[in-house]
């Protein structure tokens, strides 16, 4: 005998559904993992400031403790990193964590990413939400307000 699973369905529920607020000069656009990713505008040529929203699956129980955790340590294991603060603040209406760090990468040279972290229990599953911001070291001096204010616009319909 079979069975039929279909998604979403109670037993494998959809993912949360978040909204972003951009500015005028922003855009979504296409990536790979990622549930939302949105752009803004840059000269042909130069890296584009972005902030990427994914959604990691894990079954029920997984914590924001587990998450802080497993996150904290993919930072620490980045080649020269440098972390440039983290505490805990509310994610998607909710407890979260923010982690906020540089490092070089061979393409772009300095590199600064913010990664904001929420739980969210979804029926029989648990959803890592990961709102990660990326900017250039130049860049981020004039950016970085309005990326981290991008990433605090993060809200969760529910139901």
């Amino acid at each position: 005998m079979t069975s039929t699973l279909v998604f979403p369905s109670d037993s494998a529920p959809a993912y949360p559904s978040i909204s972003l607020e951009l500015p005028d000069d922003w855009a979504s656009f296409g990536a790979a993992g990622a549930v939302i990713a949105a752009g803004r505008a840059a000269p042909s040529g130069e890296f584009r400031p972005n902030v990427i929203v994914a959604v990691s699956r894990f079954g029920a129980g997984y914590t924001l403790e587990q998450a802080t955790a497993e996150v904290t340590a993919q930072v620490t294991s980045i080649e020269g990193v440098v972390e440039l603060g983290r505490d805990t603040l509310p994610v998607l209406g909710g407890e979260g964590f923010r982690i906020e760090f540089s490092y070089t990468d061979a393409r772009v040279g300095t590199l600064m990413q913010g990664v904001r972290i929420a739980v969210i229990e979804n029926g029989p599953v648990t959803d890592l939400v990961q709102i990660t911001a990326t900017a250039t070291g130049e860049q981020a001096t004039t950016l970085w307000g309005e990326l981290r204010d991008i990433q605090s616009s993060a809200a969760l319909a529910r139901p």
